[in-house]
């Protein structure tokens, strides 16, 4: 376990070293080996020494996640460049791209509603509601491998579960993809027949993880990297407003339990695929707000940067 305030990618990269090619060369040195757990999960701990990448390392996908526009990565809530998580990866030699998309967009998603799937909740993440995201996301991931040197695929919340989609079966597209990372993301629908409780994306989410189940494309080379957070445990008893709170509301909408521990907003046992490399972290699901102090766990994300050690 991390704590929050290292970046996380940089902690994942060491887990993305591909076997078939010698281009990426590890970000950090392993302190131990990746440990088996009893549920048959990866966990790995790092050693953490600021390296640059090799030259000609994989290029650098962001997919955004629910909510969340491209300026996010790279400007966040205004505070220039310098603070963005595409500028810390920069800083250390990989080229970056993100998913061109704007915070409009995500209204794409009410097309779903003239559809019959929708009622049903048999969406696809094909179909109208999610097919503007994951098409996007092909066409950026293969203008990035266009340069030959292969693809990290990393996706923050949302952008986790709609990138397996994007990747598909592997065969949807050409493009070289190296590693899949997500960042937070809820992999798994919640279970049925919990009252209040369902797939908030009619089914995309449900299809997702049943027809592309965990490491799915490892046989095809890709290396899988699931980061999440035990920060925040969910309190259904906290007071209204407070972080525990909001989690437990949250969480019992992604998994169908609200007093289990995440990142504020995905439950630490959504966020991890079976078969990947798992890291888990102490910090919040989205992008630090505007002033907040540090002592906020809000101040901590997945894609902050502030070790200045060399």
């Amino acid at each position: 376990k991390m704590p929050g305030s290292r970046l996380a990618l940089l902690c994942l990269t060491a887990c993305c070293v591909p076997q078939r090619a010698g281009a990426f060369a590890s970000i950090f040195a392993l302190r131990t080996p990746l440990l088996p757990t009893l549920a048959g999960r990866t966990h790995v701990q790092l050693a953490m020494s600021r390296q640059q990448a090799a030259p000609g390392s994989p290029a650098i996908v962001i997919l955004p996640g629910f909510g969340n526009a491209a300026v996010d990565y790279t400007n966040p809530f205004g505070a220039g460049f310098e603070t963005s998580i595409s500028y810390a990866l920069q800083q250390r030699g990989f080229d970056v791209t993100v998913m061109p998309l704007e915070r409009s967009q995500w209204f794409n998603v009410l097309w779903g509603l003239f559809t019959l799937s929708f009622w049903l909740g048999t969406v696809t993440p094909y179909e109208p509601s999610y097919g503007w995201y994951v098409q996007t996301a092909r066409d950026t991931i293969t203008a990035a491998a266009a340069k030959e040197r292969g693809v990290i695929v990393i996706g923050h919340s949302a952008g986790g579960w709609l990138g397996r989609a994007a990747l598909g079966n592997g065969a949807d597209f050409d493009a070289d993809i190296r590693a899949f990372v997500s960042l937070g993301a809820p992999h798994s629908a919640p279970p049925v027949g919990i009252p209040g409780v369902m797939d908030m994306t009619r089914g995309a989410l449900t299809w997702t993880d049943e027809k592309l189940p965990g490491v799915f494309l490892a046989g095809k080379g890709v290396q899988y990297v699931t980061v999440a957070s035990d920060l925040i445990a969910g309190n259904g008893a906290a007071d209204r407003g407070t972080p525990n709170k909001a989690a437990y509301d949250s969480y019992r909408l992604v998994c169908g339990a609200g007093d289990v521990p995440g990142d504020g907003v995905v439950p630490l046992q959504s966020a991890h695929l079976d078969g990947a490399t798992q890291i888990t972290m102490q910090c919040y699901h989205s992008i630090r707000p505007p002033r907040i102090d540090d002592s906020d766990p809000r101040a901590k994300w997945y894609g902050r940067f502030d070790d200045p050690s060399p």
